[in-house]
């Protein structure tokens, strides 16, 4: 079975995470760090992931505002999207992910993490979770 590949993307940083290959569990792979802006280092990242991975999804965090409206955040993600279309034959699914980040935050503060090690792990750990949602809908 195919992999799912989700993706916390940041003006700066993109987590990411995969499932496992039954899609059972989310595994985060990594924070990456681009220059800001430069959303193509990201799709080349992207293309070294699927070297090493089959993947069939790739699932976006959809960063709404509390209140459901869209950001200036939110049209980023609408235009990654594009590109990840443009560039790759894999679906692309959104999952609502206000409040991952916060989630994230909680569990590293809970696991005694330092400040330095959630920073270096937060987007990481978002895109675990907006995987782990997707997958519980599976």
């Amino acid at each position: 079975m195919k992999r799912k590949l989700a993706l916390d993307l940041g003006t700066k940083t993109c987590g990411f995470s995969i499932s496992d290959s039954l899609n059972i569990i989310a595994i985060g792979l990594e924070n990456f760090h681009f220059p800001e802006n430069d959303f193509s280092k990201v799709l080349v990242k992207i293309k070294e992931i699927l070297k090493e991975y089959e993947v069939d999804t790739f699932v976006l965090g959809y960063p709404l505002k509390m209140s459901g409206n869209k950001s200036d955040r939110t049209v980023m993600v609408e235009d990654f999207k594009l590109l990840l279309e443009a560039n790759f034959q894999i679906p692309v699914i959104y999952i609502d992910e206000r409040e991952t980040t916060k989630r994230a935050k909680q569990i590293m503060i809970d696991a005694g993490l330092s400040r330095k090690k959630q920073k270096k792990n937060k987007d990481k750990l978002a895109a675990q979770l907006i995987l782990e949602d997707y997958l519980m809908r599976l």
